[in-house]
């Protein structure tokens, strides 16, 4: 009978890893990815081990054969108490390199002496390292400079065998390597802390633009709320009321009807103006004035008048300079509060807006009061959009003023700002 011959082997794919190599990467990606996730505590700790057997069989007599097993005990003693400090470098950054430095001083003054043969270096370098990326550049150049102490023992140390003939070309190879890797590693540190910083700057960077666009989001939704929501309610309040006259009072009707329009011109001409703002900057926003303000006020009062308010205007003390945005912010807290009158309180209400200018600290007081004894329109939930208070109370916080809003005990709603004129800010910068 013939035996089955064992099938022959597939031969490896080019450029593909056996099985086993595959095993093996993958677990040291994985070790290593743990590694990069692990707590700072214990990466140093990883280091300060890592650092420990290349410190000692590159800058000592540890691994010569003539070396006696009390003599590697007392250097790798000495070595650990070194690589055991930088379990902390990132904590107290200085305070290790400090430690580092003496017990690196320390160890070439021991050879010196000839306890052991051991220059520790990689604790050394580590700690410089630390020092140039996480402190600023005081502390890191005062450390570059603190090295080249323990640097000139090791030269001396690796010059102490070498014959008076090959010294001086010696001295300038041992020298150059010390002086270069300690440079080196000192650059990298602060090329680190370099681009730590720069990006830093660009998440800062970022965070201010990210606010500054929410910013202008809550700038252009007040905008709009106090130009199409006061226009739109003033409109439709108009149109109701001349649903009721339609057929008793056409004249009446008909001017209705001339004030829907003109409202709605109004509101056109602002939203006109407001495109524009967005779509300029600001030395051509400045060139063309901030639209409406305090001087403003009458045709408000007769739209509001119009639609059935009965408002009026009383004004006290000697009137002062705002600035644009001032002046737009007492405009646009007059218009809200009368439109939520007109809204709330509804026609028939009374209601008295009252500019107090107090020149002993350069503000202007705005108070607007109704008497909640109107008629209010029986869909006025719909013409509420729910941010006209929020908005006000933004607007004055911006200009440095007070707000505050609520209901009276008679029944009516009272609204109250201070803002400040251009002598309280002129006041300010001379104190």
């Amino acid at each position: 009978m013939l035996s089955a011959s064992p099938a022959p082997a597939a031969p490896a794919t080019p450029g593909r890893a056996a099985p086993a190599d595959r095993a093996v990467m993958t677990g040291l990606g994985a070790v290593l990815g743990g590694l990069y996730r692990a707590a700072p505590a214990v990466q140093d700790s990883v280091l300060a081990a890592a650092l420990l057997l290349p410190d000692l069989f590159l800058f000592s007599d540890f691994a010569l054969p003539n070396v006696g097993l009390a003599d590697r005990l007392v250097t790798v003693g000495y070595a650990v108490l070194g690589c055991a400090a930088l379990t902390a470098r990132r904590r107290t950054p200085r305070t290790v390199f400090g430690y580092v430095w003496v017990h690196a001083l320390g160890g070439e003054l021991l050879t010196a002496v000839a306890v052991f043969d051991y220059s520790p270096t990689l604790a050394l370098l580590a700690a410089l390292y630390t020092v140039a990326s996480l402190q600023g550049a005081r502390p890191a150049v005062l450390a570059l400079v603190c090295v080249t102490v323990p640097v000139a023992l090791s030269v001396r140390a690796a010059l102490a065998d070498v014959p008076a003939a090959e010294r001086l070309t010696s001295l300038i190879g041992v020298a150059c390597f010390y002086g270069l890797l300690n440079l080196e590693v000192w650059g990298v540190g602060r090329w680190v802390r370099a681009g730590r910083s720069a990006a830093a700057r660009d998440r800062l960077a970022l965070a201010r633009a990210h606010e500054a666009i929410l910013s202008e989001r809550a700038r252009t939704a007040r905008e709009l709320h106090d130009i199409v929501a006061n226009a739109v309610t003033v409109m439709v309040l108009q149109a109701g009321g001349a649903r009721h006259v339609l057929r008793a009072d056409p004249d009446r009707v008909e001017h209705a009807l001339d004030q829907i329009e003109s409202s709605g011109k109004t509101a056109v001409a602002e939203l006109r103006h407001m495109l524009l703002v967005l779509r300029t900057d600001g030395e051509r926003l400045a060139a063309e004035g901030s639209g409406f303000g305090l001087a403003d006020l009458d045709p408000l009062l007769n739209g509001v008048r119009q639609a059935g308010l009965d408002a009026h205007l009383e004004v006290t003390g000697v009137p002062a300079t705002l600035t644009r945005g001032v002046d737009l912010t007492a405009y646009r807290l007059v218009q809200e509060a009368l439109t939520n009158a007109a809204k709330h309180a509804g026609p028939g209400a009374a209601t008295v807006v009252r500019l107090h200018w107090r020149g002993a600290d350069g503000r202007l007081s705005i108070e607007v009061d109704d008497d909640g004894r109107g008629t209010p329109a029986a869909a006025r939930s719909e013409l509420s959009t729910g941010h006209g208070l929020t908005g006000l109370r933004e607007r004055v916080a911006v200009c440095g003023g007070t707000f505050h809003a609520g209901p009276t005990r008679e029944g009516g709603f009272h609204v109250a700002a201070t803002l400040p004129t251009e002598e309280h800010f002129r006041r300010e910068m001379a104190s």
